[in-house]
């Protein structure tokens, strides 16, 4: 036997294929059927999935612009002009919200004790119950960055309640790193307070001096220097009352607020996982290959024992 025989004989063609399997068709249906069974049972075995989206803004503090800097960030805008900055940026927010010691404050508030338990166990529990995705980030004045969050449960009602959860516990902490600078403008706006006052003060005082002073002398030279002062207090009380209407526009919505939802947290009324149709075709297309490889497996260890024997013979 020459090489050539050796290959023609090892070769196999589509026809001899089909009788293979058309011998072994009850190997791929039952492959078939017990894919179907098995992703039948796992649908009964996993819980489904409900799922609450809300669109998060972070948190903004207002604030008055001073000076304008070329490549200043937050600060954008006219001496004067009220801004509204981002406590943080979003993408901090998002790994921030992603924290084991965030989601266990969430869990422990809502009281998910399976939560607990989880992130206990494994720090990869973090993506089990929330995902989040940056919509947008950008640094443009009246525009904020947003975050979608993404959480899932076993009900819809636990779904909506560790969504908002979540977004509290975000208004929570970025109120505390925002404190700092809303008491530096609540001071600024005391000292304005004052400032105020003490124009005003004085301009009655120099509104009394030149109603009194006469301009049949000498004294006319006097009067024009009060002249000049008074106007320099009413501009003085002037930006004072522009800049105490400033850092109250600022400590007030839209300007400073806490993280929020954009929009009443949605929540799908049917569940979103398992996914029924997909995993039964997974489970189908795999039974039926797992079906055919059997016939080939079948098929060879049958030509193995075969030609065992006949080497047992000669």
């Amino acid at each position: 036997m020459n090489e050539n025989d050796v290959v023609h004989e090892d070769e196999i063609s589509l026809f001899d294929l089909w009788e293979k399997l058309r011998d072994g068709w009850r190997l791929v249906l039952g492959g078939t059927v017990l894919g179907a069974v098995c992703a039948g049972a796992t649908l009964m075995v996993l819980p489904p999935k409900y799922e609450a989206v809300a669109v998060v803004q972070v948190g903004q503090v207002g604030q008055v612009v001073q000076v304008v800097q070329v490549g200043q960030v937050g600060q954008v805008g006219q001496p004067g002009q009220v801004v509204n900055v981002a406590v943080e940026p979003a993408t901090q927010a998002v790994e921030r919200m992603k924290a084991p010691a965030f989601q266990m404050k969430v869990a422990q508030a809502i009281g998910n004790q399976a939560w607990v338990e989880d992130l206990m166990r494994s720090t990869n529990a973090t993506t089990k119950y929330i995902s989040l995705q940056i919509v947008k980030a950008t640094a443009t004045p009246g525009s904020a960055p947003l975050i979608e969050l993404n959480a899932k449960a076993e009900t819809p009602e636990l779904a909506r309640k560790i969504a908002d959860a979540s977004i509290k516990e975000l208004a929570k902490r970025e109120g505390e790193l925002a404190k700092p600078m809303i008491e530096k403008m609540r001071q600024d706006l005391a000292i304005a307070r004052e400032r105020l006052a003490s124009a005003e003060r004085e301009l009655g005082s120099i509104n009394k001096l030149v109603v009194n002073v006469g301009v049949k002398d000498d004294r006319f030279t006097q009067l024009s220097l009060m002249t000049d002062l008074r106007v320099q207090k009413e501009s003085d009380v002037f930006r004072q009352r522009q800049a105490i209407l400033a850092l109250e526009a600022a400590l007030s919505p839209p300007y400073t607020q806490p993280a929020e939802a954009l929009e009443e947290i949605f929540v799908t009324d049917k569940p979103v996982s398992p996914k029924k149709f997909l995993l039964l075709a997974l489970g189908l297309i795999g039974g039926l290959l797992a079906g055919v490889v059997s016939v080939f497996f079948a098929d060879s260890w049958r030509r193995s024992k075969r030609e065992r024997v006949a080497q047992a013979v000669f």
